[in-house]
């Protein structure tokens, strides 16, 4: 039987297993966590802190999240999403920021981290919101993530947050209304991130010390 008990058992497998080849088992054992990505639609996150500890703080351990709604999609996707984490996780440890405008842009330091631990990139310029965030890793990756033991039967379901499956009549009671709000688009001139307010506010770019200036609205 599958149980959300046994997928997390063989993440915390593959997080052992991918540390001791990649990382030369030098990471901290995290809490793996299986959660709603909600809104933010990422595949995983890696906690910027060590949020679970005991109540000495003798114990402490950062958390890393696969997100519930991509549980079942290819294996090597959610293996690449570990991995990924797995070297924001060994940045944070090792004091090394990799990331900017609120965690969103991933710098060269993650790039040059992510080539040295079986990723490649297909473009050789980063993405203008996310920077270097899209690594892949390497068919060689996958050859050794091949030769784990790790039962990747387990991951075949997933949280139905987006109504990605077929509607049973079940289900019609539970997709609420979503209510109109008037939103305003926020963009920075200079490097073209942009933040949505619901009211007009004044704000700058942290990274180019820009204002920000409204694109559109948005009826939503």
């Amino acid at each position: 039987m599958i149980t959300i008990e046994r997928v997390t058992e063989e993440l915390h497998a593959a997080f052992r297993c991918l540390n001791k080849e990649f990382f030369n088992t030098a990471l901290p054992e995290p809490a793996i966590t299986i959660q709603s990505g909600g809104k933010r639609l990422t595949m995983g996150w890696c906690t910027t802190k060590p949020i679970w500890r005991d109540n000495d703080a003798k114990i402490k351990m950062y958390e890393i999240n696969i997100a519930a709604e991509y549980l079942n999609i290819e294996f090597y996707e959610t293996m690449d999403t570990m991995l990924h984490e797995m070297v924001h996780l060994y940045n944070l440890v090792n004091n090394v920021k990799d990331v900017s405008r609120g965690g969103q842009y991933h710098n060269k330091r993650f790039r040059d981290e992510c080539l040295r631990r079986g990723f490649y990139y297909e473009s050789n310029k980063p993405d203008k919101r996310l920077g270097w965030s899209f690594a892949k890793i390497t068919e060689e990756t996958k050859r050794i993530i091949d030769g784990f033991d790790i039962d990747r039967e387990v991951f075949v379901i997933a949280r139905n947050t987006f109504g990605n499956m077929q509607r049973t009549p079940e289900d019609e009671d539970e997709s609420p209304v979503k209510q109109k709000s008037h939103i305003r688009k926020y963009v920075c001139s200079l490097c073209g991130i942009s933040v949505r307010a619901s009211k007009e506010v004044n704000i700058r770019c942290d990274d180019c010390d820009e204002k920000m200036v409204v694109e559109d609205s948005e009826d939503e």
